[in-house]
């Protein structure tokens, strides 16, 4: 990848994380406002329970790109983890496109969803335009097929970890009993 690109990735990465961060310390903070407010003061504050939810919303959307980035998405590979290196190459693409598949799909349902809360939705309490929350699906969605194509480009060289092909390690030997 050439620097301009690297550049890009990382701060559209920093964009992403930041976002994530920001929503979940507010989360974190408008919960225990409402806990504080309605157990301490017997007031409940309506308006924090709404930004938190919203605010969660956008944390698990773009959070999963994040996830992705990091590799801590759930994967069964053990049969591709056995396949020669051409191979494994073609299921790693092969998934990758279908995932980006499903995420174009998202995309393409999301977008009558903020069509509609442009038009007419607002939030019950704060009155806030829907297609602000709604925009998150999308956006998303482009970040998670983002970081799924870095990773297909990353991992170019080893899809699944050492292909079967590639020399393994020898195991230790055990260590021998001391006998007395």
């Amino acid at each position: 990848m050439n620097a301009h690109f690297r550049g890009f990735a990382r701060g559209l990465r920093f964009i992403a994380a930041t976002i994530v961060v920001v929503c979940f310390a507010y989360m974190t903070i408008a919960v225990l406002a409402q806990v504080f407010g309605r157990y301490l003061f017997n007031y409940s504050i309506s308006w924090t329970e709404e930004t938190a939810r919203f605010a969660q919303i956008w944390v698990v959307f773009l959070g999963a790109g994040i996830a992705m980035r990091r590799g801590w998405h759930v994967a069964v590979d053990a049969l591709p983890s056995m396949l020669p290196l051409g191979p494994a190459r073609a299921v790693s693409v092969l998934l990758a496109v279908g995932c980006i598949g499903f995420l174009g799909i998202v995309v393409f349902g999301s977008l009558p969803l903020i069509e509609l809360g442009w038009m007419f939705e607002r939030s019950p309490v704060l009155q806030v335009p829907m297609w602000t929350i709604y925009l998150c699906i999308p956006l998303g969605a482009f970040y998670f097929a983002f970081e799924i194509v870095l990773s297909v480009v990353d991992r170019w060289n080893r899809p699944y970890g050492s292909p079967a092909s590639a020399e393994r390690p020898e195991p230790e030997p055990e260590p021998e009993e001391e006998r007395a």
